[in-house]
């Protein structure tokens, strides 16, 4: 009887602990979004389908990142799914709270306006969440002997792509909001473009693969088309383009503008998101042979 006790009280303690950790996850990550006025004003006008997509894609991302990154180590499918509802729950949560506390929200703004806001800062907060599950874990949480080389030896190539897609949004969504990267995009000359995708692709892989930090990758061949550092790379940095292209077309910095603005200002925008795909890719590591050769 004492020891049922016992463990439901070490029970009751962990749960209190991985979620104090989500809130503070949640909180370094998105804090410097929920002070930011641009993303109050675009909360509300944004079409209401347009912030429905990025939380829809928000959560593709908190699943591949909860997948390598979460609250428990080896998890169904379902229990994935359930700890990534969770994920987005919490992040809803503390949003709501900070905004409120911040006076952005309350009984005189409207309805409409607090849901928009709440789920656009929803969207940063989640990513801390995410993060905090292992990055940001004391290392007596890890349980066993692997702790984190246990997630960097399962996070495959797949793994790091979709982490650094994660990385990627969370960067650029600091800026996309602004009039910035639409000023850089426009009158940049597609001379200076060309030395900015350079610069950003070979500034990746050598943060990723060359610069020594914890959890890069060396630079040996490996089997697979994407296992390559060079390939690695430049697919990182294809998503990250991408995701530059999701946020500039979700606040509308695509309507109405040609084709090569809209290129010039994902290529600015990309910049950001590809830096944040190379440090999420630093968070998963390489696996095993990377902390073999690395260390």
């Amino acid at each position: 009887m004492i020891r049922r006790m016992s463990e439901r009280a070490d029970s009751v303690q962990q749960s209190a602990q991985d979620l104090l950790r989500a809130v503070g996850g949640g909180l370094l990550v998105g804090l410097p979004l929920l002070f930011t006025m641009e993303m109050w004003t675009h909360s509300f006008l944004l079409p209401s389908w347009k912030i429905v997509v990025l939380l829809g894609v928000s959560f593709l991302v908190v699943i591949g990142y909860s997948a390598v990154s979460g609250f428990r180590r080896e998890r169904t499918w379902t229990e994935l799914l359930v700890d990534s509802t969770e994920t987005m729950g919490i992040a809803i949560v503390v949003a709501a709270g900070a905004l409120l506390l911040l006076g952005r929200i309350g009984p005189d703004v409207g309805l409409r306006d607090a849901i928009g806001k709440v789920a656009l800062e929803a969207i940063p907060v989640a990513f801390g969440v995410s993060l905090a599950g292992s990055q940001l874990a004391a290392p007596e949480d890890d349980g066993d002997e692997q702790g984190m080389a246990g997630d960097q030896r399962a996070t495959g190539t797949l793994g790091r792509l979709v982490v650094a897609a994660g990385g990627a949004l969370l960067f650029a969504l600091n800026v996309a909001p602004t009039e910035e990267p639409m000023q850089l995009g426009v009158e940049a000359e597609w001379w200076l473009l060309v030395v900015v995708v350079a610069v950003s692709l070979a500034m990746t892989f050598a943060i990723v693969f060359y610069a020594d930090f914890r959890g890069g990758r060396p630079l040996d061949h490996r089997d697979g088309p994407l296992n390559h550092p060079v390939s690695e790379t430049v697919a990182a940095y294809a998503v990250s383009l991408v995701v530059s292209l999701l946020l500039l077309w979700a606040f509308g910095r695509t309507d109405g503008v040609s084709a090569s603005a809209i290129a010039g200002q994902a290529i600015m925008l990309g910049v950001l998101a590809s830096f944040g795909a190379a440090a999420g890719r630093l968070l998963v590591g390489g696996g095993a042979a990377g902390s073999a050769e690395g260390g």
